[in-house]
């Protein structure tokens, strides 16, 4: 299926994967996208991806009163851009359920976060509500990326193409993605690089919408992420807050 050498955790994810999608059995025929996640994202000035996440394979379970449905319509009160919503079960604990009961209840674009690597997740995405979808450079060969990014843009349906270098930044530009996720998490080791983002965002062109993806914890942090990027997509922040409001609030200044 086109993928590269993948290191252990991701390894072992994608091989689940594999398995999940020899049971997708799509009896609809998804139905074009009409909201973007770009243009809600460059509508905003400091514009966030709000991600609903309980649970992680570096951390564990991060929020124990996790109801998804809550946080998603609390995220869309506040302001945000998009919303995030992990699919994944194994690793995070995640549903697509969740990722339904989501999309019909808010105006915003979701994402569907998790490791896509085949088109019948992608239109399971599309008939489950997102609007988005997420793709890794590290787990696909670049001839399979470009294959995913087109039949996600075939639907309407918006691409979040995750990288972690200068390397990962190039091959998404090449494939043609509009929207660049710099994850400052290392994948293999779940390290965190904080000057990764101000890094690769100032090489790519200002026509390629930037999201800085992972490791805030303080609106320091925050600041330092965005400074060269459009959007911010932060997650176990909000999660292990307990006051989500308050903890978004925090980020932007508002306190």
């Amino acid at each position: 299926m086109g993928f590269k050498s993948i290191p252990p955790i991701l390894g072992k994810i994608v091989e689940k994967k594999k398995l999940e999608i020899q049971e997708i059995s799509l009896k609809k025929t998804p139905q074009p996208c009409e909201k973007s996640l770009k243009a809600a994202l460059l509508a905003q000035e400091q514009a966030i991806i709000a991600e609903c996440k309980k649970a992680s394979p570096s951390a564990g379970v991060i929020r124990e009163d996790y109801n998804p449905l809550s946080i998603a319509q609390e995220y869309q009160s506040l302001g945000a851009a998009a919303i995030s919503v992990l699919t994944d079960q194994d690793f995070f604990q995640g549903s697509l359920s969740h990722l339904q009961a989501i999309t019909n209840a808010v105006e915003t674009p979701v994402l569907r976060k998790d490791f896509v690597i085949s088109e019948k997740q992608i239109d399971e995405a599309r008939l489950y509500g997102a609007s988005a979808t997420l793709l890794i450079v590290r787990i696909l060969s670049e001839k399979r990326l470009q294959e995913l990014l087109q039949h996600s843009q075939s639907l309407g349906m918006d691409v979040l193409v995750e990288t972690h270098s200068q390397e990962e930044a190039s091959i998404a530009e090449n494939v043609g993605a509009e929207i660049i996720g710099i994850n400052s998490r290392d994948l293999d080791t779940f390290t965190i690089d904080p000057g990764l983002i101000s890094k690769v965002a100032q090489t790519l062109p200002d026509s390629i919408c930037k999201v800085a993806e992972s490791g805030v914890k303080t609106r320091q942090d925050y600041l330092q992420m965005t400074e060269f990027a459009d959007a911010a997509l932060i997650g176990t922040y909000f999660m292990r807050a307990d006051d989500i409001a308050n903890a978004y609030k925090s980020l932007l200044g508002q306190n």
